[in-house]
């Protein structure tokens, strides 16, 4: 998204959470007090004699028929260029296609026009937050609900803030006040679906999502697909308490480095024994088709394509839940997971074959450290105690976000001057730059020619993927040089990441750190323990 100004400008991460918190907490209070306002602020208060064509186009987007709205806002905004009710229609709009720049374009056609356009603020956040900019859409949104309390948008917006940043009961409430303030808009369910699933109120989940399937477009089926997967998952574990934590307050499990880079342990499923790769770039955990069958783990239900790296970037969703999980002295009971086919087992020596990954919805039961110089990850739950406040002075605490599937992001900066999101993921061989941000970013000419690579992913085998090579690869303080990055394309991951994902930091990254997950705080801290690590 290329905005003036945007590329270059950066908000302290911890003033930003501090700023969210506190201004939506007396912006819900001024919500309660505030006359009623309708979804559009600065409302057609005279009859607007293009009302009829407003209507129309209000009907072609809930009916999910983008490209006619687009049509009749397009035609009102050539009559007449400073007509603020369609340059919202549109943006919203455009909102609801992906297109983040056209959204935020014609937001801020508005603002020029009127500067206390609260609706326009709300959307130029809202474009600003999915692109990636968060700390920048906070700006946004605090003068949309200064000046209109009851902007749905702007809460349903800072709702999803909420959730990216670990609060989730307070992205349930913010989603819930967005969902009443305007109940036409299905993403604001979508929202609180998301916030009650973290909070493990799965019989709230799934109304919600049943809710959203009541108003969303019919049109978009394989999302509708995905959708009512979900709902049939969510109510198979209501009443069941999804895992259940056990055994020691804290362990110390061994894992081998494979040649992949990728952490492989030694667990037990069912009470057999199997062998998983330690992957915080997976949500959930996940059983290879083989796998499931061989450890009696079956499916509860489906529905639905997951995003992902390979092929075509894309998975059936299938369900499962395992009974018992050991992790060392640590056992959890009643551990959901996705079922799926893994892709190029065969070509993999023994060493590097796994049975399936450990996600994030274990790890963050614990405070989690991957030691790579040790080849140990160290569990303990006794998360309360979490992390020291300071940080020892050869340690880096790093704020995170999760995106919408729980993944770990954060900010990254390559080569000096390009800031990205980038998801932590101990389960990737290689460091991934998204094929839209080399383009955004002017990064062609650093592509290696005559260089290509094979890359397995969850959703297949993808041949001839080029290499691209960066001078600098630059997290907080510390730095790496003279890297190579796969170049990937992101349009699935980014489907349903909420916020525009750009890079993955994998282990050619990750293994010269002892990297430490708190949870509770939303913060990693970074130990390195090799050379070619720089503290700037």
């Amino acid at each position: 998204m290329k905005v003036k100004g945007i590329e270059s400008a950066h908000v302290s991460f911890r003033i930003t959470r501090f700023a969210i918190a506190i201004f939506l907490a007396f912006a819900l209070a001024m919500s309660a007090a505030a006359p009623h306002a309708s979804a559009e602020s600065g409302e057609r208060k005279e009859k607007d004699p293009n009302e009829k064509f407003y209507r129309q186009a209000k009907k072609a987007m809930r009916e999910g028929k983008y490209e006619k709205a687009i049509n009749l806002y397009t035609d009102l905004i050539n009559k007449d260029a400073r007509n603020i009710p369609a340059h919202l229609g549109i943006a919203l709009v455009y909102a609801k296609l992906l297109n983040f720049q056209r959204c935020y374009d014609h937001a801020n056609k508005v603002i020029e026009i009127d500067a206390n356009n609260a609706r326009a603020h709300a959307l130029a956040g809202l474009a600003l937050l999915r692109s990636g900019f968060v700390a920048i859409a906070v700006e946004r949104l605090v003068q949309s609900v200064t000046i209109n309390p009851k902007e749905a948008l702007a809460f349903g917006a800072a709702a999803e803030i909420d959730y990216y940043e670990g609060r989730a009961r307070e992205a349930h409430v913010k989603a819930l006040h967005a969902y009443n303030l305007d109940p036409d808009e299905p993403d604001f369910l979508v929202t609180l679906a998301r916030a009650s699933s973290r909070l493990e109120r799965f019989s709230d989940a799934a109304d919600a999502y049943e809710q959203f399937l009541r108003i969303a477009p019919k049109t978009d089926h394989e999302r509708r697909e995905r959708i009512q997967g979900l709902i049939d998952f969510y109510r198979q574990l209501v009443g069941i308490e999804v895992h259940e934590v056990g055994g020691a307050s804290s362990t110390n499990v061994p894992f081998d480095l494979g040649a992949d880079r990728r952490p492989y342990v030694k667990l037990k499923v069912n009470g057999r024994d199997a062998t998983f790769v330690i992957d915080t770039g997976s949500g959930f955990t996940v059983l290879s088709k083989e796998s499931a069958k061989r450890f009696g783990v079956s499916e509860i239900a489906r529905g639905g394509k997951s995003q992902g790296v390979g092929g075509d970037g894309k998975f059936s969703i299938i369900y499962g839940l395992v009974k018992s999980l050991q992790l060392g002295e640590a056992k959890l009971r009643s551990v959901p997971c996705f079922i799926r086919p893994f892709h190029g087992t065969k070509e993999r020596p023994g060493e590097i074959r796994s049975d399936g990954f450990i996600g994030l919805s274990v790890l963050a039961h614990f405070l989690t450290e991957l030691d790579y110089k040790d080849s140990v990850m160290r569990l303990n739950r006794q998360t309360e105690k979490s992390l020291p406040l300071q940080a020892s002075v050869d340690e880096t605490v790093i704020p995170f976000r999760t995106t919408q599937n729980g993944l770990i992001s954060i900010e990254t900066e390559l080569d000096g001057n390009h800031r990205i999101n980038a998801i932590l993921d101990s389960g990737a061989s290689s460091t991934v730059i998204s094929t839209a941000a080399v383009e955004r970013l002017k990064m062609r000419d650093q592509i290696i020619k005559g260089q290509t690579a094979r890359v397995i992913g969850a959703a297949g085998i993808s041949d001839n993927v080029e290499l691209l090579f960066i001078r600098n690869c630059r997290v907080a303080g510390l730095s790496q040089n003279n890297m190579r990055a796969l170049v990937l394309d992101f349009g699935a991951i980014n489907e349903t990441s909420g916020f525009e994902q750009s890079g993955i930091l994998g282990g050619d990254f990750l293994r010269h750190y002892r990297v430490t997950i708190d949870f509770s705080r939303a913060q990693v801290t970074l130990k390195p323990h090799t050379s070619p690590i720089q503290d700037k």
